[in-house]
C-alpha cells in the first residue's frame, strides 16, 4: 500500500457526538493524501460505531484492550502510522480545510521537524470560535503576524503545549520519541519539549486553522487535578534535563513550574468559590494570609457575577 504524506492520529473516548465532525474535517482537506487512525480507548458509547461507519480506505479504527489514556493511545497510532508526518487531532476538535496544505508548505519551507499553528477556541455548544489562543496570550507573548521558530528554552518559557503539531515521523523514530503513557495532563508540553531537547526544528504559523473545543467533561476540565499532574510532570522533567548542557532550559522550566504552582493555588481557591462554599474559601484564606491580595479580587469578581446573575433572573421574572 502506498505511503500517505500524513497520518492523522485520533485517540477517542466517549466522543460519539463529536467524532464525525473531526473525521469529516480531515477528509475535506485540500491536501487529500492522508490516513486517519482512530484509536478507541474502551469507549462505553457509540464511538466505535461512528468511526466504523466510514467506508473510506483512509479511515482505520484501532481498539485498545483496556483504557490506556490519550498518551498511550497516541503511541499505538504512531506505531501503526505509515505517513511521513504524524498529525495530532483530538477527537472532539476539527480543522479548517486548508490546514494540512498550509502547514506542510510551511514545514517544507523551513525544513522543520515540528510544525503547528494558532488555535481557534470554540466554547462548548457553539459552532464558531470566539477568539484564538494567541489572542488570549497577547499580553504575555505579544502579537504574531508571521511564522516563528521555537526552541527548548522558548517552549519552557512561553508554553506552547496547547498547540497540536505535525511531527516528522522519521525524526520521532530516529530518536525513539513517544509519549509517556502515564501522563494524562501536560503530555503535549512534555513531548514537545523532549523533541526540542533532541534538536527538533519547530516552526509555528501565526494562522489559526485548528478548532479547539472547550468541553466541561474533558480531561482538562478539573483544573486542580490537571495542574497537580502538570507540576508532577515538570518535576520529573527538571530531574532529567542536564543543567550543564541546557542551563537556560532548566531556568525557564523552573519559572514555568513557579507559574503552574501559582495557578494551582488559585485553582484550589477558585473551585469552592465557584460552588458558593464560602466557609471553605475563608478557611483557605486564613491558612494562607499572604495570598489575600490574590484571593480578595477573585472573591470580588465572583460576587459581582452572582449579583449580575441574580439581577438577570429578577428581570426575567417580571
Amino acid at each position: 500500500m502506498r505511503q500517505p504524506t500524513v497520518s492523522v492520529i485520533m485517540p477517542a473516548y466517549n466522543v460519539e457526538a463529536y467524532l464525525a465532525a473531526a473525521i469529516d474535517s480531515v477528509l475535506a482537506q485540500t491536501h487529500r493524501d492522508a490516513e486517519i487512525l482512530v484509536v478507541d480507548d474502551c469507549s462505553t458509547d457509540r464511538t466505535v460505531e461512528v468511526a466504523e461507519r466510514y467506508q473510506d480506505e483512509r479511515v482505520s479504527v484501532l481498539r485498545n484492550a483496556r483504557n490506556e489514556g490519550p498518551s498511550q493511545s497516541r503511541n499505538v497510532a504512531i506505531d501503526h502510522a505509515r505517513g511521513e508526518w504524524i498529525a495530532i487531532l483530538d477527537s472532539d476538535d476539527w480543522w479548517k480545510e486548508q490546514r494540512l496544505e498550509r502547514l506542510l508548505a510551511l514545514a517544507n519551507a523551513y525544513r522543520a521537524d515540528v510544525v503547528c499553528d494558532d488555535l481557534l477556541l470554540v466554547p462548548e455548544g457553539e459552532l464558531h470560535p470566539v477568539v484564538t489562543f494567541f489572542q488570549t496570550q497577547a499580553r504575555r507573548l505579544g502579537v504574531f503576524d508571521k511564522p516563528f521558530e521555537v526552541d527548548a528554552r522558548k517552549m519552557a518559557e512561553d508554553d506552547y503545549g496547547l498547540l497540536k503539531p505535525l511531527f516528522r515521523k522519521a525524526f520521532l523514530d530516529a530518536h525513539g520519541l513517544r509519549y509517556k503513557p502515564s501522563l494524562r495532563a501536560g503530555e503535549d508540553f512534555e513531548f514537545l519539549l523532549r523533541c526540542l531537547l533532541h534538536s527538533a526544528r519547530m516552526v509555528v504559523s501565526h494562522e489559526a486553522m485548528y478548532c479547539y473545543r472547550s468541553r466541561a467533561e474533558s480531561l482538562t476540565a478539573d483544573p486542580v487535578r490537571c495542574l497537580a499532574n502538570i507540576l508532577a510532570m515538570t518535576d520529573e522533567l527538571l530531574g532529567t534535563v542536564d543543567p550543564g548542557t541546557h542551563g537556560d532550559v532548566v531556568a525557564a522550566l523552573s519559572s514555568y513550574r513557579g507559574r503552574k504552582h501559582q495557578e494551582l493555588e488559585d485553582a484550589r481557591f477558585r473551585a469552592p468559590l465557584q460552588k458558593g462554599r464560602w466557609g471553605e474559601c475563608i478557611a483557605l484564606a486564613l491558612r494562607n494570609p499572604t495570598k489575600l491580595p490574590r484571593y480578595v479580587p477573585m472573591a470580588g469578581r465572583q460576587l459581582l457575577m452572582l449579583a449580575a446573575s441574580k439581577a438577570r433572573r429578577g428581570s426575567a421574572s417580571r
